[in-house]
């Protein structure tokens, strides 16, 4: 598991309180790893996923730290979004 995916685990396992994740998100970072975050938690894991999305390393980056706008990587393809999108606002929270 490589040192991001360790560090976007942990991040998000700090910030879960109060998060609805009765649907499942799957995280899929080019060249780094999958991560899934459900009602137990974040880890590291490939596994299927009621929304997953799909990015580069440097694009969640971008969305960590502010400098990416989501829709706009997500309308120019930067950022792909498969399954049940309204499950990816979710992430919006927990990012945030």
């Amino acid at each position: 598991m490589s040192e991001l995916i360790q560090k976007i685990v942990s991040g998000i396992n700090g910030k879960l309180d109060g998060v609805d994740m009765s649907k499942s998100i799957a995280l899929n970072i080019k060249d780094e790893g999958h991560i899934i975050v459900d009602e137990n938690g974040a880890r590291a894991e490939e596994a299927e996923a009621d929304c997953t999305i799909s990015c580069s390393a440097k694009t969640f980056k971008g969305l960590v730290d502010g400098s990416v706008n989501p829709m706009t990587a997500v309308m120019m393809g930067k950022i792909k979004i498969g399954g049940d999108k309204m499950v990816a606002m979710n992430l919006g929270k927990i990012l945030g």
